[in-house]
């Protein structure tokens, strides 16, 4: 662990609370902050302490997030201002503690991130990322579609785009799925899918992203089952680098099957106070679901930096920060529409295009939470069951 950035006297009561902890095993290095650029590449961990030169602990921090390999980051505040640790937030760190340090608080985070390790270094196969919102009136197919290409774009990686928003579809329009094709086809096999049938049922778009479309007709929807899912996603795991997962705007057996599997669950959501008041339905609903190994990332999708309903706001109502925000961008869309291609293609210097990349690159670099479960968890309704039972 390095301890970067502030003064002197908090570096010094941060490195004698992380010894005094008992576990995990640590190895503290302190670096002023001239020297604490050249240290980062060695550590797992670097706490970033923002002293009276806040505004070089924020950049440090910024600078941090965009290498690679990317160290978890803690930001250490002398302050519990909603302000700073905004702005910290922002600037790309995975964790806030204050000082004076309590132990429970950095035995919990430093614990998180062992295990983390642990588990990250026996996972085989790709990365599952979901996306889920509950405003109906907006779909999420152009995040999924844009974030899909971000991360399809950052190296040489195979990337597939699963449709399960089963009954609107729209993706697999939006890349030229061939109707035939899907994830119907797999639904209706007498066995679990292998790479031969799955093969079959993806389409190719020209950047090299692989979809996996909805079915055509709405009807045939309930033909694919949480089973279907289930062994989709463990298939795919072992195929692809990175499986984005758009579960549309509803929470059914299926949406929760890919919340199991996922390593990360973004939730989009807009500048509204509906749109505040559903995400916090749906953070309550995952809590009760009992899926303890992630917690949802909000993706603040259209941002408008000058909107009545700031972030501010939805950070205060919700109590969870906001991971990413996407801008809204008419011009840029308007264009990508007209054009009938992708904003990577028409405006590739945007605000837009580059939030995209920031978002994928976020993904990436970050330590997978723990291994995602792989066999079929009880059904959606008897959990929630469950923990309405428990409760009582």
């Amino acid at each position: 662990m390095l301890l970067a950035g502030g003064e002197e006297v908090q570096r010094g009561q941060a490195r004698e609370a992380l010894l005094a902890l008992s576990a995990p095993p640590l190895d503290v290095v302190e670096a002023a902050p001239g020297q604490a650029a050249s240290l980062s590449a060695q550590a797992d961990v670097v706490m970033v302490l923002s002293g009276a030169g806040e505004e070089a602990s924020l950049a440090f921090l910024q600078g941090l997030t965009e290498g690679s390999p990317r160290p978890v980051l803690f930001a250490l505040l002398d302050e519990q201002s909603e302000a700073s640790m905004r702005r910290v937030l922002r600037a790309g760190a995975d964790e806030v503690l204050f000082l004076p340090l309590v132990q429970s608080d950095l035995m919990r985070a430093l614990l998180k991130v062992s295990e983390a390790r642990r588990r990250s270094e026996r996972r085989g196969g790709g990365m599952i990322f979901s996306v889920a919102t509950l405003s109906f009136e907006k779909k999420i197919t152009t995040l999924c579609a844009n974030l899909s290409l971000a991360l399809r774009s950052a190296g040489r990686v195979r990337v597939v785009l699963v449709d399960l928003d089963l009954q609107r579809g729209g993706l697999g329009n939006l890349f030229g799925a061939e109707p035939e094709r899907g994830i119907l086809a797999l639904a209706r096999l007498n066995k679990r899918p292998d790479s031969i049938t799955l093969e079959a049922a993806l389409t190719t778009h020209a950047s090299g992203l692989y979809v996996l479309g909805a079915p055509v007709r709405i009807e045939d929807s309930k033909e694919v089952s949480d089973t279907t899912v289930s062994n989709l996603l463990d298939l795919l795991r072992q195929l692809f680098d990175y499986i984005v997962v758009d579960c549309g705007a509803h929470v059914d057996e299926n949406s929760v099957a890919a919340w199991e599997r996922s390593h990360e669950v973004l939730y989009a959501i807009e500048q509204s106070i509906g749109a505040a008041h559903r995400a916090g339905r749906f953070l309550e609903l995952f809590q009760r679901l009992g899926i303890d190994r992630i917690e949802p990332r909000l993706v603040l999708n259209r941002f408008q930096p000058k909107h009545p309903i700031t972030e501010t706001h939805i950070v205060s109502r919700l109590k969870c920060p906001i991971y990413v925000r996407i801008p809204r961008d008419e011009r840029v869309m308007e264009k990508s529409v007209a054009l009938a291609q992708m904003p990577a293609q028409v405006a590739p210097n945007s605000a837009l295009v580059h939030a995209y990349e920031d978002l994928a690159r976020r993904l990436c670099v970050t330590q997978p939470t723990a291994e995602a479960e792989s066999l079929p968890g009880p059904g959606f309704v008897t959990r929630l069951m469950g923990s309405l039972g428990a409760r009582a």
